[in-house]
């Protein structure tokens, strides 16, 4: 033997050992979860690389060269330059990379399971790193929470993984993301779970958590372990009369954070109005970004030099109110004019501004009895994106992680609580939910309200499920099917261990092939998929539609191989009939249209050329004896709401009465590709 064979059977030994090993069924999550934290903190990395590397090239070199070559007025040129490369990433490539990232992260796990495209990730990478390289005034934290999102997504659809645990890696994803960013795993975690998933369990919080934890560690490999914004420390509520002053503070950045919403999709609306191609106006926007850049260059990119520098008393007062006002419109012109890049920074860039300002103003009116304007200026930061993105204990943990200090908690929890609480009775849309009410997907309130998320498996599974032996003849079959009900048996070995299930179809299929000589052992069915008594009867009913599926084991959670029970479609529907009036789902008033026999269902693909792209549903006559009850909107249905615009590519269902027909068709004759279905000869039409 050689030593090259000698070496590579070394190596190879333990490989085949690990190989062998049975991985138990309850680390499968844990492994998830480890692989979504190392692909969000790689993903955290390559993106902080190229967001480095094109700010180098663009707002150094070209932007060196361009000065030397015609003066310093060329700066204003700069955001342009990217205008091109970023319309073609996001207008031809990924749509969904288009704006702020979270909005859509939202989407894919309120409406699609968490599935989102793979090739976001690398869209999202290179637009958004171009977009901040160049001086577009967005933050880093929105597009590396779609990344570690998108690679998340990824893997669990590659994995097969049901909905629940690809939504809950998207999740993780997200937390991986915010954590290897600004080096703050605690508030990466709240942030999942408050604006992602929007519901708190001890096994989402642990999962995520182990996301967030990995992607951090490979961060800090890269990049040491340093606070994403350098903020100053030991700053404390120096008199107890400093609460009201922070209380103040806490309603003016209310007000800032719901104008800065208000303004961004202003803005938006606006420059999608103008009648113009998107490049030329992605082009203008990122000009109007330069102009201001190049008036004051805080406005460039994230801000967070100037952050640091409003929270050390580096601002002069009326310059600080100038960035407040500027960093509105210039972050609204990026993001409106079609760029991609986050909200989140330059929501805590207005915090600072607004904080310093009013420091400043505290300062010259209590002299001896308030803290220096940077510690307004912390609060500041946390509060206003609090009230933009209602996402109070993120905004807490953010900038505690951010200080590493604990001595303006106070003011920071007053600051905070008022802001979100005021934020709220103003108004319920934030900064991520108001994109997604435009497109008619509308968020729950309480997730864990509905009825499929409230009930559990351990409601309505059956334990009344006979069993039969691996060695059980036809013989014996036979006799355990005549003497009970059920149409299905749990076969298990002689450990006791479940084994498989046995229909009575699959019982009778054996008879007529007349093979005495078959076991039980032979005729079970055993399915990788497995439901536990805590999961949800969402979970249930996606795993049933996802796969085929009529019945599904109940096993322990600890030991897979422990039958618990057995669940079927009746189960489920049985289990919610029983739950109390009081506990019912909303429902969605119906249409008197479709309660009408033999009404005519009618399909209709919208193409990109069409007359009805850009316009409100609304603004379609059809009679009234019709309705649009669904429109599939990139695998997504969205609620036909009046305001709801139609897009290229959307799928309209329409239902109607025979007699009004005709005159359906000649009000959707602007579209092509109509294809009409009758549900008394297709009961299962698109809904």
């Amino acid at each position: 033997m050689t030593l090259a064979d000698a070496t590579a059977s070394r190596v190879q030994a333990p490989l085949r050992t690990l190989y062998r090993m049975r991985v138990p069924a309850d680390f499968t999550p844990f492994a998830l979860a480890l692989a979504v934290g190392v692909a969000a903190g790689l993903g955290a990395v390559a993106f902080t690389e190229a967001l480095e590397g094109f700010n180098d090239l663009l707002l150094g070199d070209l932007a060196g060269a361009l000065e030397n070559a015609l003066g310093h007025w060329t700066l204003f040129l700069i955001p342009a330059v990217v205008a091109l490369p970023v319309g073609i990433l996001v207008f031809r490539f990924a749509s969904e990379a288009k704006g702020h990232g979270v909005p859509e992260v939202m989407r894919a796990v309120e409406t699609e399971g968490g599935r989102i495209r793979p090739r976001v990730a690398a869209v999202k990478t290179l637009a958004s790193a171009l977009t901040i390289g160049a001086g577009g005034s967005v933050g880093r934290e929105g597009p590396i929470v779609q990344i570690g999102a998108a690679l998340a997504s990824s893997i669990g659809q590659v994995m097969r993984q049901p909905p629940e645990m690809v939504t809950l890696m998207v999740a993780g994803g997200a937390a991986g993301g915010i954590a290897a960013t600004f080096n703050a795993p605690i508030a990466g975690v709240f942030f999942a779970l408050e604006v992602i998933l929007r519901r708190f369990n001890v096994r989402n919080f642990t999962l995520v958590v182990v996301s967030a934890v990995v992607a951090n560690m490979i961060a800090i490999a890269f990049f040491g372990d340093r606070p994403g914004i350098l903020l100053p420390r030991e700053l404390e509520l120096e008199s107890t009369i400093e609460i009201g002053l922070y209380a103040i503070l806490g309603v003016a950045a209310a007000v800032t954070g719901i104008l800065f919403v208000r303004t961004l999709y202003g803005f938006e609306s606006l420059i999608e109005w103008l009648p113009s191609s998107p490049y030329l106006k992605l082009t203008l926007a990122l000009l109007g970004v330069g102009a201001l850049g190049l008036w004051h260059d805080e406005l460039f990119g994230t801000g967070f030099g100037a952050i640091e520098a409003a929270t050390v008393g580096g601002i002069a007062t009326g310059t600080l109110a100038l960035l407040l006002v500027l960093k509105v419109v210039a972050t609204s012109l990026t993001l409106g004019g079609g760029a991609s890049g986050g909200v989140f920074a330059p929501s805590l860039f207005l915090g600072a501004m607004l904080g310093g300002l009013l420091g400043e103003g505290y300062a010259s009116l209590f002299p001896d009895s308030v803290a220096p304007s940077g510690a307004y200026a912390i609060v500041g930061m946390a509060a206003v994106f609090a009230a933009a993105a209602r996402a109070p204990i993120t905004s807490l943990f953010i900038v505690f992680e951010l200080t590493r200090d604990y001595s303006l908690i106070l003011p920071l929890m007053t600051g905070v609580a008022i802001a979100t609480a005021l934020a709220q009775i103003i108004t319920r849309d934030t900064i991520y939910s108001i994109k997604l009410s435009r497109t008619g997907i509308q968020l729950r309130e309480e997730p864990g309200g509905f009825e499929m998320d409230q009930g559990t498996v351990a409601e309505a599974m059956r334990t009344d499920i006979p069993l039969a032996a691996n060695d059980a003849t036809l013989e014996d079959l036979a006799r355990v099917f005549s003497e009970t009900d059920s149409s299905i048996i749990a076969v298990t070995d002689p450990e006791g261990h479940f084994r498989g299930i046995l229909t009575t179809t699959d019982f009778t299929a054996a008879l007529d092939r007349t093979a005495a000589e078959l076991t039980a052992r032979d005729l079970a069915v055993s399915s990788p998929l497995r439901t536990y008594p805590d999961d949800s009867l969402r979970t249930v009913v996606s795993l049933f539609a996802e796969h085929g599926v009529r019945h599904l084991p109940v096993v322990a959670r600890w030991d897979r191989r422990r039958l618990l029970g057995i669940i079927n479609h009746q189960d489920v529907i049985r289990a919610l009939s029983r739950r109390p009036a009081g506990q019912a789902p909303p429902q969605r008033p119906t249409s008197p249209v479709q309660r009408l026999a033999g009404a005519v269902l009618i399909e209709v693909a919208v193409e990109p050329d069409s007359e009805l792209v850009g316009r409100r549903l609304r603004e379609i006559s059809l009679p009234k004896e019709a309705v649009v009850t669904t429109i599939h909107r990139d695998d997504a249905v969205v609620i036909p709401r009046g305001d709801v615009e139609i897009e290229a590519n959307d799928l309209l269902t329409v239902l109607a009465e025979p007699a009004v027909e005709s005159a359906v068709r000649r009000a959707l004759a602007p579209i092509v590709h109509v294809a009409e279905r009758d549900p008394a000869v297709d009961p299962d039409p698109i809904a």
